[in-house]
């Protein structure tokens, strides 16, 4: 019964490390394809010495925040596939029980290191696009914070999950 509890833990911490390396993986490919159209978009408007500033200070802003969460997901939510092997989960159920629960924390905290700085870019770049008082950026700004507000959703309700498979294998101590 004991084998049976340990390869099941073993099993569902290497799903959990394969979702988080897709979900590494595939937010990373999304930011580099942003960044490459906004950064064709500030490099075409440096060239064309365009005075859009609005245009220019947006674009920067979004490439920085996609920066800065790439920098945030290879840095606090990449786990070594080695981890598994070098650190059973069985003999270091703290290690695992710290990882799980930095994958929550920084899925709660997502508002900060990437909506924000994104929506902010986003919004800065509408605001040079689009007429303020147009409808058109009237509805695209509440496009913008709609995706924002559901990508939020989905995040907290990752991080909850996460805990509760925490709890769930771990027990219901806390790890710091």
């Amino acid at each position: 019964m004991l084998n049976q509890q340990t390869e099941s833990l073993e099993k569902r911490i290497s799903k959990f490390l394969k979702h988080v390396h897709r979900r590494n993986i595939r937010e990373t490919l999304a930011a580099f394809v942003v960044i490459a159209i906004f950064g064709f978009d500030l490099a075409y408007s440096i060239y064309r010495q365009r005075e859009d500033n609005f245009a220019i200070a947006g674009g920067t802003a979004i490439v920085f925040a996609l920066l800065l969460d790439i920098t945030v997901i290879w840095w606090k939510l990449y786990i070594p596939k080695s981890e598994l092997s070098t650190f059973p989960p069985t003999q270091f159920p703290d290690k695992w029980k710290q990882h799980l629960t930095r994958q929550a924390r920084m899925l709660k905290l997502v508002w900060l290191w990437y909506l924000l700085p994104l929506f902010l870019g986003l919004f800065i770049y509408l605001l040079s696009v689009y007429d303020k008082s147009s409808l058109s950026f009237i509805i695209l700004f509440l496009c913008e914070v709609a995706l924002f507000v559901g990508t939020l959703r989905l995040n907290l309700r990752a991080a909850k999950q996460i805990e509760r498979d925490r709890d769930t294998w771990f027990g219901d101590l806390r790890a710091g």
